[in-house]
């Protein structure tokens, strides 16, 4: 299981949902979809609780290098 999360969602951001998420105990990967992949916007969502993230558009192969790294299991 995984969670691809939305960033910018009206009502509660894809930051407060991930915390949100996190407290009821999920442990899976949340991958975030987003418009901005600075630097200080990875280290954002690391702190969220997020395991990664996807630049939008994103190209088939980067989803599945994203989905490789957070799902395989060790």
């Amino acid at each position: 299981d995984l969670i691809l999360m939305d960033i910018q969602m009206p009502v509660m951001n894809g930051f407060e949902a991930t915390k949100q998420i996190r407290l009821l105990g999920y442990n899976g990967p949340i991958i975030a979809l987003t418009a901005s992949i600075s630097m200080e916007f990875q280290e954002s969502i690391i702190h969220a609780g997020m395991n990664d993230f996807l630049g939008k558009p994103f190209k088939p192969l980067n989803l599945y290098r994203v989905l490789e790294v957070n799902t395989v299991k060790k």
